[in-house]
């Protein structure tokens, strides 16, 4: 059960000129050591619009409550007593805000004020434009992801098998070129997005619990008739992968992957991917199966081993 630590939420029938100009929502869960300095970075920014920041906590048991109470009182928190996933958590967190416009920001990232200035001052210049974003940014500076297509079966292939790797390197990851220009989504460890798009779409599909939701939102934003932007002067340092460890993850990650193909797509490509997905698994399986058998690599294998059957189970549908 979710209950509010701080502040009270702003009520509706506040005057418009007290409703701010942006609301920036993060999710934090047990990660205290990333983001004190992001909200540091955030509040020595220096951003030229009026905002307000809500911190959506699931469960943290890492004492991150106390440092936002003794840190950062002007931040409203949202405690739920458990991980209620990211999706979820941030939808609680929109909708206790007014901020025309919702900022969905990770707990692990790094923002300098010009970059949310400039998206901010973008979408006010920009009345079709439903959302905005810009490069991530790994911490020594080189390019996390920027520009993402939705998925599709031939970009699955290419990942799974990394041959798209081999061809492209650093694939699927696009930085894109250096202009303004409309993109398929953003990944939502930045994006800016107008609160009337989401008015009109709705919110995050919670079904997700995490991974594929900031795609599924920014398709469906897309098919209303909103467009997404990319920025190349907006950047934001993302340390990634806090949170989780890379076995937990995968199988997250398929799951978003054949949860959008199941919602968006239909059943043909969605049995497509299973069957992709379910044979590369499968072929993993066999792999680890015998490194399991050198002492050496018992551990790391034990561990992909039950990511991969988790993986492989999604794919039969059994999971």
């Amino acid at each position: 059960m979710a209950h509010q630590l701080t502040s009270s939420p702003v009520q509706p029938d506040q005057t418009k000129e007290s409703i701010p100009d942006m609301s920036i929502i993060l999710v934090g869960w047990n990660n205290k050591s990333y983001l004190e300095p992001c909200l540091r970075s955030l509040y020595e920014g220096d951003l030229h619009f009026t905002y307000d920041v809500v911190v959506v906590d699931n469960g943290s048991t890492d004492g991150s409550q106390a440092m936002l109470r003794e840190l950062f009182p002007e931040v409203k928190i949202i405690q739920n007593d458990s991980n209620v996933g990211l999706g979820k958590a941030s939808n609680q967190g929109i909708e206790v805000t007014q901020g025309r416009y919702v900022m969905l920001l990770n707990n692990d990232t790094l923002v300098n004020g010009p970059s949310f200035n400039a998206m901010v001052e973008f979408l006010e210049a920009n009345p079709k434009a439903g959302g905005v974003g810009g490069r991530l940014l790994n911490p020594d500076g080189s390019l996390q992801a920027g520009i993402n297509k939705f998925p599709s079966l031939t970009e699955e292939f290419l990942i799974s098998t990394r041959l798209g790797n081999l061809i492209w390197p650093g694939y699927p990851d696009r930085s894109g070129p250096d202009k303004v220009q409309a993109v398929d989504w953003i990944g939502s460890a930045c994006v800016l997005l107008r609160r009337e798009a989401l008015d009109q779409v709705g919110l995050l599909d919670e079904s997700y619990f995490i991974y594929g939701d900031e795609a599924d939102l920014q398709y469906r934003l897309k098919k209303a008739g909103w467009d997404i932007y990319y920025l190349p002067n907006v950047t934001t340092i993302h340390y990634g992968g806090r949170s989780m460890n890379r076995w937990s993850r995968r199988k997250m990650v398929y799951r978003g992957k054949m949860l959008f193909f199941q919602k968006n797509y239909g059943l043909f490509p969605t049995l497509l991917l299973r069957l992709l997905h379910g044979s590369l698994s499968l072929a993993k399986l066999l792999v680890w199966g015998v490194a399991f058998l050198i002492p050496s690599r018992r551990e790391q294998a034990q561990k992909e081993l039950s990511s991969n059957l988790d993986v492989f189970k999604y794919c039969l549908n059994l999971a």
